[in-house]
């Protein structure tokens, strides 16, 4: 069983951009009582390579159509920077969800938004979706449940 993932955004103009994503009328049978400020996310991707430093590459989310989609679209209109809060929740050995992982994005930015409506014929089982790709300042990571985590900052740097 895959994880479920929530996504809090608050833009340094807009606010809580994520207010009211998580509710019925925004996302229809997906809403899920307790997350209602949350972007529920279908996919996270997110790469690091080092050879000589380490290069960070943008976070890419895939996520439904949403209240939050104009507001993000803006958001990439505007350059408007960004705090970005991840959280993954995994099935507990009682069978209820447990946070366990969480992600912070500070100072984010949004590259690329890409709205995807699958084809009405082909793919009338899919439902729209957006695929973001997001740049930061610096990325938190956290495993709650084992109580480890790290930090590192996006910049050129050589060890």
């Amino acid at each position: 069983m895959s994880n479920l993932i929530y996504l809090t955004v608050k833009g340094q103009n807009q606010g809580l951009i994520s207010a009211g994503c998580g509710r019925r009328d925004s996302i229809g049978i997906k809403a899920q009582n307790g997350h209602e400020d949350q972007i529920f996310v279908y996919s996270l991707q997110h790469l690091m390579t080092r050879k000589q430093n380490v290069s960070h590459h943008p976070v890419i989310i895939t996520k439904p159509i949403d209240k939050a989609s104009p507001l993000l679209a803006k958001s990439l209109d505007d350059n408007e920077r960004l705090e970005c809060f991840l959280e993954s929740y995994r099935t507990s050995e009682n069978g209820g969800l447990e946070l366990y992982y969480t992600i912070r994005l500070g100072q984010a930015y949004i590259v690329s938004l890409k709205s995807d409506h699958p084809h009405s014929l082909t793919s009338n089982h899919m439902m729209p979706q957006e695929i973001i790709s997001m740049v930061y300042t610096n990325i938190t990571w956290n495993n709650v449940a084992c109580s480890t985590g790290a930090y590192s900052i996006w910049d050129e740097r050589v060890f």
